[in-house]
């Protein structure tokens, strides 16, 4: 393990401070090592959320290319494709096992 030294302005020390006094890390260092766990995590998926959306973006260029979709011009079109979009949805739960058993 190597040895860092950060310099923290003064409100983030006084809350390490304020969380090592309330007992909920015995040390300054135990709550910025939380705290980078947390960014990582966050940081991991923020990368797995662009990742997913790079791919529905693939998805919907596809789909484009080979004329898979539905032009909406407007409320009533928007409309009926909720419907239908609703309809398939409560066919789809009507239709699936009970988790429950």
């Amino acid at each position: 393990m190597s040895g860092r030294n950060f310099s923290l302005t003064d409100p983030l020390s006084q809350f390490i401070d304020a969380q090592v006094a309330a007992g909920r890390h015995q040390s300054a260092s135990e709550v910025v090592r939380e705290a980078l766990r947390r960014y990582q995590h966050a940081v991991e998926l923020e990368q797995a959320e662009i990742e997913a959306i790079k791919e529905l973006i693939k998805e919907g260029r596809d789909a484009k290319s080979r004329g898979d979709f539905l032009t909406v011009k407007g409320p009533a079109d928007a409309a009926k494709l909720y419907q239908e979009i609703t309809g398939r949805v409560a066919t789809w739960f009507a239709k699936a096992p009970d988790p429950r058993g």
